[in-house]
């Protein structure tokens, strides 16, 4: 969805040269594939400043895990990748099955409803590969990072909550925690704030 990243980079490019990959999505993968699909895209670049929202926050810790002397600096927001088994996911598990054979305009409300506004605008393709990759957890890799990293995390986001960003933050050793009174499209709803975060966080 590069076009809602467009406020944000341009606040970004007038100082920082910004790439923004498209993830290919010819066909499933899982977050190690992407990682090494995005190495390959970067082979000819410098240590760069890595950037990941939400499921890209995700390949973002486990490149960043592996290939520790290709970033400079890692900024994560609003990142998937800490797996609990709460309410939310209690109330999901029960549905998944139900939910192949409801409308689709009630799938729409109940998706919306647990917060997959993700889920809801991808390809087909990306689809069964959030499914499959969401339920990975990261907290190992996140442990292995030593990379100088900021975290930035709405207060209000009901996908990837506050206290994943706050777990984040203490098992990223190097990393400092900025919270937002946001939801999870922070990069998106507040492009100036975010921006104003990364540009001190690089400089």
């Amino acid at each position: 969805d590069l076009p809602r990243w467009r406020p944000l980079v341009s606040k970004l490019e007038s100082t920082v040269k910004v790439v923004l990959p498209h993830l290919p999505e010819d066909k499933i993968r899982h977050t190690a594939d992407f990682a090494d699909w995005l190495n390959q895209q970067t082979k000819t670049l410098s240590p760069f400043v890595l950037v990941g929202h939400s499921f890209g926050g995700q390949i973002a810790i486990d490149f960043t895990a592996r290939h520790p002397e290709r970033v400079a600096k890692l900024i994560l927001i609003g990142s998937a990748g800490v797996r609990r088994l709460n309410l939310k996911a209690l109330i999901l598990l029960p549905f998944a099955k139900i939910l192949r054979f409801l409308p689709t305009l009630f799938k729409q409300f109940f998706y919306r409803l647990i917060g997959e506004t993700d889920y809801l605008k991808a390809s087909p393709v990306m689809k069964e590969t959030m499914k499959l990759i969401l339920p990975e957890d990261q907290q190992d890799n996140m442990r292995k990072i030593d990379v100088s990293t900021l975290i930035l995390w709405g207060k209000q986001d009901r996908y990837t909550p506050l206290r994943d960003g706050r777990l984040t933050h203490q098992l990223i050793k190097n990393s400092v925690l900025a919270e937002f009174n946001a939801k999870h499209s922070l990069p998106f709803s507040h492009p100036a704030k975010v921006a104003q975060k990364i540009l001190w966080f690089i400089k």
